[in-house]
C-alpha cells in the first residue's frame, strides 16, 4: 500500500549492503582479499536466505560488478542489465511471460543504474547529494520505471511511497546488523538472547510503525487503469527522455560499482 514491500523481500538492496560491508571489512587488505571476502559474504547470504529468483538476479549483477571492480574495468549499465536479464531468461524462459517480479526487478535496476545517474549528472553535475538525496533520486528513478507496469497490472499506486522510503530504507542496514547479532545470541547465549535482541526489536518496530502510519493516511492510494498500449506509450516516452539525457551526458554512462534494488 505504501511502496515498502521491497524491504521484506530478499533483494539486491540486501546484497548491496553485503558488498559494501565486505569492502569496509577487507578494504585495508589486498584487492584480492577484498574481492574474495565480498564474494564469500554474498555466497553465505545466498545459502542462508535461499535461492529465490530475486536474490539470484541480484547476485548475478553483484558478481559482475565485483569482477569489473577487481579487474579495473568499467561496465555500461544497460549492458549489465541486459546480460543479467538474458542469463535468467535463458535459465527459465517463462520469466518473460508470467513473472511480474522479473520485470519489476530489471525495470527497477534500469531506473537506478541508468535513469538516476543521467538525471543526477544533468541536474547536479553528477555530484553526490548525500544519503537522503541519493535515496530520493534512486527511489524516484525506480518508481518511474516500474509505475507503468504497476498501473497496467495492479491498477493502483501510492502517494506515500517516497516519504515512506526516505524514513525507512536508511535503517535497513542497521536492522540487518542488529538482527544478525540477535540471531547469533540466540544460537550461542540463549539465556541472554532477549537483551541482545532488544535493539533489533526497537528498530524493526519503528519500521513496521512507519508502514502502518503511512497506510492510514486518507486517500493515499491512486487508482488508474492503464491499457497495454498506454503502458507501451509511457515506456516509449521514458526511453526517449533517457536517450536525450544520455546524449547530453555522453561521457558519463559507465559504472564500476552499483547500488542494487
Amino acid at each position: 500500500a505504501v511502496g515498502l514491500s521491497h524491504i521484506i523481500a530478499v533483494s539486491g538492496y540486501n546484497l548491496t549492503i553485503m558488498m559494501r560491508a565486505g569492502k569496509r571489512i577487507f578494504g585495508k587488505r589486498s584487492k584480492f582479499q577484498t574481492y574474495v571476502g565480498s564474494q564469500l559474504l554474498i555466497l553465505s547470504f545466498l545459502l542462508v536466505t535461499g535461492l529465490s529468483a530475486s536474490i539470484v538476479r541480484a547476485a548475478i549483477i553483484s558478481t559482475l560488478s565485483l569482477g569489473a571492480w577487481y579487474y579495473g574495468r568499467t561496465i555500461k549499465p544497460v549492458l549489465l542489465i541486459i546480460f543479467a536479464a538474458a542469463l535468467t531468461a535463458l535459465w527459465n524462459p517463462l520469466y518473460l511471460w508470467s513473472d511480474i517480479g522479473w520485470w519489476l526487478s530489471f525495470l527497477a535496476f534500469f531506473g537506478v543504474l541508468v535513469i538516476g545517474p543521467q538525471v543526477r549528472k544533468r541536474l547536479f553535475s553528477g555530484e553526490p547529494r548525500g544519503i537522503i538525496g541519493e535515496l530520493i533520486m534512486e527511489t524516484l528513478s525506480a518508481q518511474i520505471m516500474t509505475l507503468p507496469i504497476v498501473l497496467y497490472i495492479f491498477k493502483t499506486s501510492s502517494y506515500m511511497a517516497l516519504p515512506a522510503n526516505i524514513l525507512v530504507v536508511p535503517l535497513i542496514p542497521l536492522a540487518m546488523l542488529l538482527s544478525f547479532i540477535a540471531g547469533l545470541a540466540g544460537m550461542f547465549i540463549a539465556p541472554f538472547a532477549g537483551w541482545f535482541a532488544l535493539p533489533a526489536r526497537i528498530v524493526l518496530t519503528y519500521l513496521l510503525d512507519m508502514a502502518t502510519m503511512f497506510a492510514r493516511v486518507p486517500h493515499m492510494k491512486i487508482s488508474v487503469s492503464v491499457s497495454l498500449a498506454g503502458m507501451i506509450t509511457m515506456y516509449g516516452i521514458i526511453v526517449f527522455v533517457a536517450l536525450v539525457l544520455w546524449r547530453k551526458n555522453r561521457h558519463g554512462d559507465k559504472i564500476t560499482d552499483v547500488r542494487l534494488i
